[in-house]
């Protein structure tokens, strides 16, 4: 076994076969969005609420998350002089959405939501965070994994940018940072008039 295919995917794969792999991971992971009620809102966020959302917000963010990796680190490679192209970057953070999917089904679990509700909450449009159930065991646990998943990610991403980027010398980590930056933001950005949209006037 190439033991890369953990962390540099798309350099095993290629980028044809990476491209069709990686989105069917985009389809796995928003299915489980849909049905778990995960948030994936924002290129590296992932949080629940109370409550259900419509299928087509939680689709939407799915996609924007992953177009907005793809598209802005393709757009910060070029900025630094790399020559890969467009499908190359979709299909690296295609691939790097993987783990992703295992965090979400672990978000998703009836008991997990319940000690995420408990801990943190949106009440009236702010956010309450109740410190005394933080120390629940499972809700330890359950963020240890979530963020070591979310760190997995990150690492696939990176690998998966610099094959795809062909940005040479130390600028590949500044490139993939500054890619990184403006990809959540405008992820975010675009989230404002799509729940709007689907949750309509309030």
């Amino acid at each position: 076994m190439d033991w890369r295919i953990l962390y540099n995917p798309l350099a095993i794969l290629g980028k044809g076969k990476g491209f069709v792999i990686g989105l069917l991971i985009i389809i796995a992971l928003t299915v489980v969005a849909v049905f778990g009620q995960v948030h994936l809102d924002g290129a590296l966020d992932m949080h629940i609420t109370a409550g259900t959302s419509p299928a087509g917000l939680l689709i939407s963010e799915s996609l924007i998350a992953w177009l907005s990796l793809g598209v802005f680190l393709f757009l910060a490679s070029k900025i630094f002089r790399g020559n890969g192209g467009i499908g190359a970057h979709l299909a690296a953070a295609g691939l790097a959405r993987f783990p992703y999917i295992i965090a979400a089904l672990v978000i998703a679990q009836p008991a997990v939501r319940k000690v995420f509700l408990a801990a943190v909450t949106l009440a009236r449009g702010q956010v309450v965070v109740r410190p005394e159930e933080m120390m629940t065991p499972l809700l330890l646990i359950s963020l240890l994994v979530i963020v070591g998943l979310s760190i997995w990610s990150i690492v696939i991403l990176f690998h998966g940018y610099r094959y795809a980027s062909r940005v040479q010398g130390a600028k590949i980590g500044a490139s993939f940072v500054l890619g990184l930056i403006i990809a959540e933001i405008v992820s975010k950005a675009l989230l404002v008039p799509t729940f709007s949209v689907f949750r309509g006037p309030q």
